[in-house]
């Protein structure tokens, strides 16, 4: 399965394609902000707010799956711009209060940056610290799966988008104090000079192409890192596997579940050491596997034919239309002392064991192990905590269910169905709950997601 978790090279291009075309976006903006006559700035900005949600939400027609983060974040600086930009406007002709001519769009000397800049600074700020709960973030994991249900594209996603917002928050740190000090202390007034032109525009764009070429360089260097690691897979090598379907089967019986004491994912860098999963998996070329078939591999890898298969869910690969990798339980009947040893080699686990190592030492899971036990964990504790409405089924704040493996057997929860995470993202121990969920009721939108759920 090494296969699957490799990082389609496509993907890293668009890691840099993505912050290149939002950093030409706002080169853009102060560019034809200079040519136009200075009345025309919000109609400019707005134009070029539309060119990136357009931009964003073609993303999601598209089979590559790529990180908005940062045009997602530098659409909200142009609409939040245009915004101010028109709210201080306002207030100029309305006397409220009187600003000078620099921040005035319909004065021929108005200086977008002294605007742009804190105004990007602030945006921001803000979508770092709520990097986590952004709904195309949310509707990506949803989608996609989490980073780690994702293998290394997921890792590299994870870190790289936060690695962008830090640096969309220094370049308009920069700006913010380079624009507001020589305005304050260098400037003046009788006109607009070569040097106010250079201080309050070209060095704006010199760090946005500085920028550009950095992101380039770095991207290209992670390409060649994975090439050399054997961890890229090319969309011609993509294209040529054709359909495929990856089977894991959890292996439970009684309270325990049957796991390896070694990885076969490869995912990590120390997926040699003692690290926990499940060892019966399997792959075929084919969109569409028979019950009946996968009963039929799931004993002979067990060396138990008496078992009851049920489905958990399953995903289609980000990457590849054609590709999905489906989760299936296997109990097994009786008590684990009736099965001592299986067909493959590993050893029993209880849940209360595996909770244990989740919540202290997750690092001794695979990836995929862990990602599969924080949804199952996230769903049964959700749905056992909260209704289908968010609010709390008991009152007492501090209540924790717990759950055991022996209870999925005769469990009817639709794991497929996203709707427990949905609850576990927006809930009524979130912040200000009835208030946003009218606010959702009002624009039919999410807004949160959540963090991993402790096994409990």
């Amino acid at each position: 399965m090494q296969n699957l978790f490799k990082v389609n090279s496509e993907q890293i291009f668009l890691l840099w394609r993505n912050t290149a075309i939002s950093l030409l976006a706002l080169m853009a903006n102060h560019a034809i902000a200079r040519i136009l006559p200075v009345y025309m700035t919000p109609i400019v900005s707005t134009i070029i707010a539309a060119f990136m949600y357009f931009f964003i939400y073609s993303n999601s027609y598209s089979k590559s799956e790529s990180c908005m983060a940062v045009p997602y974040t530098v659409f909200l600086i142009l609409v939040s711009y245009t915004l101010a930009l028109i709210t201080i406007n306002l207030i100029n002709i309305w006397t409220i209060w009187d600003l000078p001519a620099e921040m005035v769009f319909f004065d021929g000397i108005y200086i977008p940056n002294l605007i742009m800049a804190p105004t990007g600074l602030l945006v921001a700020i803000i979508v770092y610290l709520r990097r986590r709960q952004l709904s195309i973030c949310v509707d990506c994991r949803l989608t996609n799966g989490s980073p780690l249900d994702r293998g290394r594209l997921g890792i590299i996603y994870s870190n790289e988008s936060t690695l962008q917002m830090k640096n969309m928050i220094l370049i308009f740190s920069i700006f913010t104090i380079l624009a507001w000090s020589y305005y304050l202390f260098g400037y003046t007034d009788t006109n607009i000079s070569n040097r106010d032109t250079y201080v309050f525009t070209w060095i704006a764009m010199l760090i946005y192409i500085m920028d550009i070429v950095y992101f380039g360089i770095r991207y290209y260097n992670l390409y060649l890192d994975l090439r050399e690691r054997n961890e890229l897979i090319s969309p011609d090598e993509i294209d040529s596997v054709g359909v495929r379907t990856y089977v894991r089967f959890y292996v439970i019986c009684s309270d325990c579940m049957y796991v390896t004491d070694h990885s076969i994912d490869n995912l990590r860098d120390d997926d040699d050491g003692d690290l926990l999963g499940t060892p019966f998996m399997t792959k075929r070329n084919m969109s569409v596997i028979a019950l009946s078939e996968l009963k039929e591999i799931v004993s002979r890898m067990t060396g138990v034919a008496n078992g009851k298969l049920q489905f958990f869910f399953g995903r289609r690969r980000a990457d590849a239309a054609e590709r999905r990798v489906l989760r299936y339980f296997y109990f097994l009947p009786g008590d684990v002392k009736d099965y001592p040893s299986l067909a493959l080699k590993g050893k029993w686990i209880s849940s209360e064991k595996l909770k244990t190592i989740y919540n202290q030492m997750p690092d001794r899971l695979t990836t995929s192990f862990l990602a599969d036990m924080s949804r199952l964990a996230t769903i049964l504790i959700t749905m056992k905590t909260f209704n289908e409405n968010g609010d709390r089924r008991m009152k007492l704040a501090h209540y924790k269910p717990t759950f055991t493996f022996q209870e999925l057997q005769d469990s009817d929860v639709d794991f497929q169905d996203d709707t427990w995470i949905r609850v576990s993202m927006f809930n009524s121990d979130t912040k200000f709950f009835k208030f946003r969920r009218w606010l959702r009721s009002l624009w039919r939108r999410s807004s949160t997601q959540p963090s991993q759920t402790p096994l409990k």
